[in-house]
């Protein structure tokens, strides 16, 4: 009997404990989204842009020339945002994305022609 209860207080401890040091482990931090592509769209100062990011995030994409900037709701959760940004070539903008309480870091990328089946070539300095 006694010993019964020694090996219930000894597991309650060790369950207890894990809980414990479970509660204090790092989390990761939500990532920014991936910016896939990139293309002019056929009206003049419009740029196309899409990428990865968690399913059901917010995205905002953001033009740091004009400070114009375009936010997107996955609310098909896909993991896919695509945005319509007023920019001319050779801008500079970003994009995070928030999910619940979490906010990822910045991407700064260059408004340009990206295309991931397409070799890299930059008209921007």
């Amino acid at each position: 009997m006694r010993r019964r209860l020694l090996l219930r207080l000894g597991l309650t401890a060790l369950v207890a404990g894990f809980a414990a040091t479970s509660c204090l482990s790092p989390t990761i931090p939500l990532p920014p989204p991936d910016v896939e592509m990139i293309t002019e769209s056929t009206e003049p100062g419009i740029w196309q842009i899409s990428g990865i990011c968690k399913p059901g995030a917010l995205v905002v994409v953001l033009n740091d020339e004009t400070g114009t900037g375009v936010v997107f709701e996955d609310r098909g959760e896909t993991g896919q945002w695509f945005v319509q940004l007023p920019a001319e070539e050779c801008d500079t903008a970003w994009v995070t994305q928030a999910f619940g309480n979490e906010e990822s870091a910045r991407t700064t990328f260059v408004v340009e022609p990206v295309d991931p089946n397409q070799p890299e070539s930059s008209n921007c300095q």
